[in-house]
């Protein structure tokens, strides 16, 4: 049997209405019935069982009804139309039921409605969704007399009642539900069958066999593609061949006996590319050795001489992780990433930067890039190291060492160590220990020393209540700080 669209003998038994095998084309979708012999007093007439008729132009009478939980699952207007081919009924009743006054289904009550659903309003609460389909759900067969197929599209264990009931009132059920990795389960309640479709790549996910089916046929046409490759290879490598005068020793099958009969014709032609290539004079420029990394302090090492050789405005010393890594790979050939990789250390960037003691790392404001910065303790180090470079530094600027000579100036510190830190923090709050601790790290002081240096009376605690640039709140026997928002 062939499929009367397309002539594809790839089908599928697709029901039985009014006792009559219906047909699924799996190639182009199409449906169609099965012929049968018919038979008149006194004369039968045969009818070729190998050609079947296709269904007529007209509908058949009766429609399918969706139901939809709104709350539950969303569809698109992809996965509306795939359910819309599964029934032999046309899907003319479209019904979403949801709290639209819920604000995660904002403008999802808008679509709907342009896509000719009814939307039914329930009151919020658990399964009142549920609840509001099952009462409407039971009375379809009064309220829609032609209606022959339901799509039941929720995965709550408490729509089978409904399944059932209007499975007893005659009507073919589809249960639709959610699966993960965005699948959904079209399983016909009358017959069992299940079908799958992709979400993600609005496709139907086809059985195993079929599948198997598409594989082979893949197959297929790579191997007609070698086939037709392998072919044009061996008449480039007859032309190379009589255009260069080059005599091929071609290797027997003995020597290879692995090799097919086409490989050989590809063998061939890459002896001739080889012998071309050793005849041709300076045909690959010189090579350039790039220097190597061969520890974790030598990174570090040079990612600071990158960070310190960019120019920066005045009073900043963060520059874009994304330049230095353009920087490094122009030097050394290969991303930060991929050296740290090598070097067997975690190869993600923000994570190494964030937990070293040689940088200070923060996110861009308003922007998922990161910015490094040399810590304090470390840029006297960098200094010396590029003043004693054996190349010319003159156009390299320098990283002046932070010295604090002001409570204004302390305030900034504390500013930019917050913003590091609150980087990862989810309300912006650290831990006044953790800020001591790190402005420790940077400034080999202690915030106490500063204080005391600059002739400020109280603790760190008071300095930080005096100064507008702070939120402080207590969380048990501690307090935590964020910056002030400015207005």
């Amino acid at each position: 049997m062939k499929c009367p669209s397309c002539g594809s003998i790839s089908l599928r038994k697709n029901g039985r209405p009014n006792n009559r095998q219906r047909y699924r084309c799996k190639d182009c979708g199409r449906q169609f019935m099965e012929k049968f012999s018919t038979s008149n007093i006194g004369q039968e007439i045969s009818v070729n069982q190998s050609e079947p008729t296709t269904l007529p132009e007209a509908p058949i009478a009766g429609i399918a009804i969706l139901l939809l939980d709104v709350e539950n699952l969303k569809i698109d207007i992809n996965a509306e139309q795939f359910l819309a081919s599964i029934s032999e009924y046309s899907l003319q009743v479209k019904i979403a039921f949801a709290n639209w006054k819920n604000s995660s289904l904002s403008k999802y009550d808008a679509e709907l409605f342009e896509r000719g659903y009814q939307l039914i309003h329930v009151p919020e609460g658990k399964n009142s969704a549920d609840a509001q389909m099952m009462s409407m759900g039971a009375a379809i067969g009064r309220q829609y007399s032609d209606a022959k197929a339901v799509f039941v599209c929720s995965s709550d264990w408490l729509l089978t009642h409904l399944c059932n009931s209007l499975q007893n009132q005659g009507l073919t059920v589809y249960r639709v539900k959610r699966q993960p990795d965005n699948i959904l389960s079209i399983e016909n309640r009358n017959t069992l069958e299940v079908r799958h479709y992709s979400l993600k790549m609005a496709t139907e996910i086809p059985p195993l066999e079929e599948f198997v089916e598409q594989i082979q046929k893949l197959l297929q046409v790579e191997n007609e593609s070698i086939s037709r490759r392998s072919s044009e290879l061996s008449i480039i490598a007859s032309l190379l061949e009589k255009r260069c005068e080059i005599s091929l020793v071609r290797e027997s099958k003995q020597n290879l006996p692995q090799v097919v009969s086409e490989d050989a014709e590809i063998f061939a032609a890459k002896n001739i590319a080889t012998e071309l290539v050793e005849n041709e004079e300076n045909i690959q420029p010189k090579r350039v050795d790039l220097p190597e990394i061969n520890s974790r302090t030598e990174f570090e090492q040079e990612v600071m001489k990158i960070i310190s050789s960019i120019p920066v405005k005045k009073n900043q010393i963060f520059v874009n992780l994304n330049l230095v890594d353009e920087k490094f790979m122009a030097i050394f050939g290969e991303d930060m990433g991929q050296v740290l990789k090598d070097l067997k250390i975690n190869n993600d960037l923000d994570n190494f930067f964030k937990f070293s003691p040689k940088f200070r790392v923060k996110k861009k404001p308003r922007s998922k890039e990161y910015q490094v910065a040399i810590a304090a303790q470390n840029i006297q180090t960098v200094n010396s190291q590029i003043i004693s470079s054996p190349e010319p530094a003159e156009n390299v600027p320098t990283v002046n060492s932070q010295i604090i000579r002001s409570p204004k100036e302390l305030e900034k510190a504390l500013v930019n160590i917050i913003e590091v830190l609150a980087a990862h923090a989810p309300h912006g709050y650290i831990c006044i220990s953790i800020i001591g601790t790190e402005f420790h790290k940077q400034y080999s002081h202690s915030i106490t020393t500063i204080l005391k240096q600059l002739k400020l009376s109280g603790k760190f605690l008071d300095f930080l209540k005096s100064s507008n640039a702070f939120n402080l709140k207590k969380v048990g026997n501690k307090y935590q700080v964020a910056i002030a928002n400015k207005e």
